[in-house]
């Protein structure tokens, strides 16, 4: 015979619940946004670039959804990584701008030397 299941108790008199629950409808709603603008994010020839416009999207909307904490925003960009599907989603940002950078200037240089003017 199966066992019934329990449906777990919450507390909504608890100090930390509705805390929690806006946190996670902040989350949330911010991730439905990011899915929206991801598919218009045009896509680059260099994969690290198109990775760097992404990150910078994902930036964008935490700022606009008010994700404010580091830890918040640390969490959103795991979710995001996971939704996209883009695990440098989760390395600092700065180090992914400056791959992008390195990937645009390597490419470039394989097309026309060295020189940068």
């Amino acid at each position: 015979m199966p066992k019934p299941k329990t449906i777990p108790s919450v507390d909504a008199n608890a100090a930390d619940y509705w805390p929690s629950v806006r946190r996670k409808a902040k989350l949330n709603n911010a991730l439905r946004l990011a899915d929206e603008r991801f598919d218009s994010i045009q896509i680059s020839a260099i994969y690290e670039r198109w990775v760097d416009d992404v990150s910078s999207m994902v930036r964008s909307v935490a700022i606009q959804c008010q994700i404010l904490d580091s830890d918040d925003y640390l969490e959103f960009r795991k979710m995001a990584s996971e939704t996209f599907g883009l695990p440098e989603l989760r390395t600092c940002e700065q180090v992914v701008k400056a791959e992008a950078y390195e990937a645009v200037q390597d490419a470039h240089a394989s097309l026309y030397g060295d020189s940068m003017g």
